[in-house]
């Protein structure tokens, strides 16, 4: 389970990278650039965070419950901070907030899902 879930994240991470490099390529409006370019900074930290774990002995299923039940806290945050964002007038801080929403809600999932199957265990 614990190398599923790695998977998971990294995938999403290089998906949100090489998606957000070939659309700022494209050199798209303020707004649009600033949602790019969110989604590929989490992409970069999401497979920072994951990687050394790829590299590693797998964590106790107790214990990574227990990440995940933070990360899924740590939504708290991510959420309302992206729908400020999201909100303002600045398109380029409008961008960052959507490009925070999409990427937590896409890591709020994994990490939801894999939370309730350890639980379930």
């Amino acid at each position: 389970m614990h190398q599923q879930l790695i998977a998971s994240i990294f995938a999403v991470a290089l998906v949100s990278l090489a998606a957000s490099t070939i659309a700022l390529f494209t050199r798209p409006r303020e707004a649009y650039r600033g949602f790019w370019f969110m989604l590929g900074l989490w992409g970069v930290l999401d497979g920072v965070i994951v990687w050394p774990s790829l590299l590693q002995e797998p964590m106790a299923l107790s214990d990574l419950r227990i990440v995940l039940g933070i990360n899924l806290l740590l939504q708290c945050i991510y959420l309302p901070t992206g729908i400020i964002m999201a909100t303002r007038a600045k398109p380029l801080v409008k961008g960052f907030g959507f490009g925070i929403l999409v990427s937590a809600i896409l890591l709020g999932i994994i990490d939801a899902i894999f939370y309730l199957r350890l639980s379930a265990q």
